[in-house]
């Protein structure tokens, strides 16, 4: 078997679904049914995770076709160019009838946090605190201009991409962290109303835009700081969760962490509340605890998504990168640059299509490897 036929063997879980489905209607007596997940058919999708991979966008395991999308970044129009691994984005399009893949019509990324670090933690690894609020860099962390989160200091300037980690929206575990040399301040919180001030994660709001703000909304904003860095002018308002509460039909599809534990069979996913006492679970036995990473399928339905599928996040599935793309830069095998992202391809014996000496700029690859900080660590290669 070829290195690129290797590649191709590796089962995504969605595939995994597909095949336990096949298994279960050919005689087995339990496991996952398809026929409840959403887009089933080829419908409406919206969904929402941290970039995994490129060739299409791959979002929760899907494929999407992103050649005719409208792409935003922090409000501002984009190109499928600027997007990278680890930012968290929400799409909106077509899920095809084999649940693998889809078309995007619109992806929406927005930054949870843009400024300086005032303080890192060393009694806990990978925490640093920026715009008031507590980010947790771990092992899935894409880095980007910084070799390690203990790196990570005061006084650096850098944007965040991440899932919700907290109830009260200050607690945040970040999917990527980015050097900035932007002065703008952008953060993500709950909305303050007290004494005819306005405030988020301790800056008092100030500006037009603001006066449309609720208490207790979870919001990002986007401004300049005063010089005292109190007062934050607000230029961008975004409110979390808007995209999905737009989304009325078809399936949904987001992954978060669980922020809060409900009765019957309830819990918050970030900031959004899901009814899983009808879904299935992969693995079957899985645990939901605060904390636990989820891919959770289903329904919205009057604000609250009805899963009908729930799958704990494994270490293995959330380190794994997928790559189709031409090589943007070129040092060495042990470091070039595909698709914005630093690789490292001297521990690959085999490549599919050639040998690592026909690796140079422009070359098309296809590549898999596991996240290790800023770089990612190949484990197979084909040329394209």
């Amino acid at each position: 078997m070829s290195q690129h036929d290797k590649l191709n063997t590796c089962l995504t879980r969605r595939q995994w679904i597909v095949l336990a489905a096949s298994a279960v209607t050919s005689g087995c007596g339990g496991g996952v049914s398809t026929a409840g997940l959403p887009g089933t058919g080829g419908t409406g999708i919206f969904a929402q995770g941290a970039i995994s991979g490129f060739g299409s966008v791959i979002i929760n395991a899907v494929r999407f076709d992103d050649t005719k999308a409208v792409i935003q970044l922090d409000g501002h129009s984009a190109s499928s160019a600027d997007l990278r691994l680890g930012m968290v984005a929400s799409v909106q399009g077509q899920l095809a009838a084999d649940i693998t893949s889809g078309t995007a019509s619109n992806i929406d990324v927005w930054s949870i946090a843009q400024g300086m670090v005032t303080q890192a933690r060393p009694s806990v690894a990978g925490q640093f605190i920026v715009c008031g609020m507590t980010v947790q860099v771990d092992n899935t962390t894409v880095l980007d201009g910084i070799a390690s989160a203990a790196a990570i200091a005061p006084g650096m300037r850098v944007v965040v991409w991440g899932l919700q980690a907290g109830a009260d929206g200050a607690s945040w575990t970040a999917t990527r962290v980015a050097v900035s040399t932007d002065a703008t301040i952008a953060c993500t919180g709950v909305v303050g109303l007290a004494e005819k001030q306005i405030s988020l994660n301790g800056y008092v709001l100030k500006g037009s835009a603001v006066a449309s703000l609720v208490g207790g909304e979870l919001v990002r904003v986007q401004g300049v700081a005063s010089s005292s860095g109190g007062v934050l002018d607000v230029s961008n308002i975004y409110v979390l969760g808007a995209g999905l509460a737009s989304h009325t039909e078809g399936g949904v599809e987001i992954e978060g962490l669980v922020t809060a534990m409900l009765p019957n069979g309830r819990f918050m996913l970030g900031n959004v509340e899901v009814d899983a006492s009808g879904a299935s679970y992969i693995p079957a036995a899985a645990q939901v605890v605060l904390g636990t990473r989820l891919e959770v399928e289903g329904t919205w339905r009057a604000g609250t998504l009805v899963a009908t599928l729930v799958e704990v996040g494994e270490q293995q599935a959330l380190l794994a990168v997928e790559i189709s793309a031409r090589i943007d830069q070129f040092t060495s095998v042990a470091n070039f640059v595909v698709r914005g992202q630093r690789c490292d391809a001297s521990g690959v014996t085999i490549v599919g299509n050639g040998t690592l000496a026909d690796l140079k700029v422009g070359t098309s690859v296809k590549l898999t490897g596991t996240k290790a900080g800023d770089v990612l660590k190949v484990t197979a290669l084909a040329i394209l």
